[in-house]
């Protein structure tokens, strides 16, 4: 049988990206766009341009004045997976990884030089790495040393290009291995003596904050802001009982913890924005919508888009990635400064 894939790609345009700020759409070539961030000027996305995994291959770099764009990274595996991009006002990082997932690579790119630099050593055989994200000039992420299985939160200086283990991780699991940064501070999960915790690292000071929870298993921290931060708790992962799980929000001034939520049986999805605002889609519902006031997160409506792949609310820019493939129609990145509900 002839594999067309690559003929059909040639063809076809399977993406319009649609700039709602500039009232432009364009159509693009590419079968997936997975990862997304962007400011007022640029979105950044990996793309499958022609990948032989069928997965992304590259990073491409939109300009929203012109409707053009222009590749910036291809990867460098012969079955490719680019994903995992974040981006601040000065710097950008992601990661390149095999089809499996085996060897992962981070990299940064100085916005301003356009210098692109590993984050690590290049396929460390006894070394994995996870996705990075930014903090002011500050890469963080988790690296597992697979001689000794033990997980370290590292921290790199991305303009000294010096590298320290700021904090060794009890656990890593589905539940805690991502990070979450904003206003200087980095927020991680981990679990110790059955008990789960929040750790909050302040890049400037050195210094970490432990919180105590009152549930054991905890994850998918996000941090809105400097003092205000969600998390999700899970069931035991080695028990087939499926418990409800909540959604939590926490003060880190008044140590107050407020849930949320205390019935999702099934969670698909949950973000935060750059205006105090968390989206949680969950029990096959749109994104429910919550926004902080009065030092509560109170629901505020829906997310009405339909058909969300995934979402991007970062650098005062939302993206969304409208997956429109089941109605044999082009999928949609939709750009807007606001969003339309």
């Amino acid at each position: 049988m002839v594999n067309n894939n690559n003929a059909e790609n040639e063809t076809l345009e399977y993406y319009q990206i649609v700039d709602e700020d500039f009232n432009k759409t364009v159509d693009v070539p590419f079968s997936s766009i997975t990862s997304f961030r962007g400011n007022a000027s640029s979105i950044f996305m990996s793309v499958d341009h022609k990948s032989p995994s069928g997965l992304d291959n590259k990073i491409i770099q939109y300009n929203r004045k012109t409707q053009t764009y222009k590749t910036i990274f291809n990867s460098k595996f012969k079955l490719p997976s680019v994903q995992g991009l974040e981006m601040n006002d000065n710097w950008l990082v992601w990661v390149d990884a095999d089809e499996g997932g085996g060897q992962i690579n981070p990299y940064s790119m100085n916005l301003k030089t356009n210098e692109i630099q590993p984050l690590t050593e290049e396929n460390d055989p006894n070394i994995n790495n996870d996705f990075p994200v930014l903090v002011e000039d500050y890469a963080a992420w988790i690296s597992m040393d697979l001689r000794t299985s033990k997980p370290k939160v590292m921290l790199k200086n991305l303009k000294t290009n010096e590298t320290e283990s700021i904090f060794d991780l009890n656990t890593y699991t589905f539940m805690n291995m991502f990070l979450s940064a904003k206003d200087g501070r980095i927020l991680l999960t981990d679990k110790k003596n059955n008990v789960g915790y929040l750790y909050l690292y302040d890049v400037k000071n050195k210094e970490i904050e432990e919180i105590k929870t009152d549930y054991e298993f905890i994850g998918w921290a996000s941090l809105l802001n400097g003092q205000q931060l969600i998390y999700l708790t899970f069931n035991d992962p080695s028990e087939l009982i499926v418990d409800e799980r909540k959604l939590l929000f926490y003060n880190v001034s008044s140590k107050h913890t407020q849930e949320v939520v205390s019935d999702a049986l099934n969670v698909n999805s949950l973000y935060t924005d750059f205006n105090n605002q968390v989206f949680f889609s969950y029990d096959d519902k749109y994104f429910m919508k919550f926004k902080v006031k009065n030092n509560l997160l109170v629901k505020n409506g829906k997310l009405e888009t339909p058909d969300i792949y995934r979402f991007s609310a970062e650098n005062d820019i939302y993206i969304i990635n409208q997956d429109l493939s089941d109605e044999k129609r082009k999928n949609k990145l939709i750009i807007q400064s606001e969003l339309s509900n």
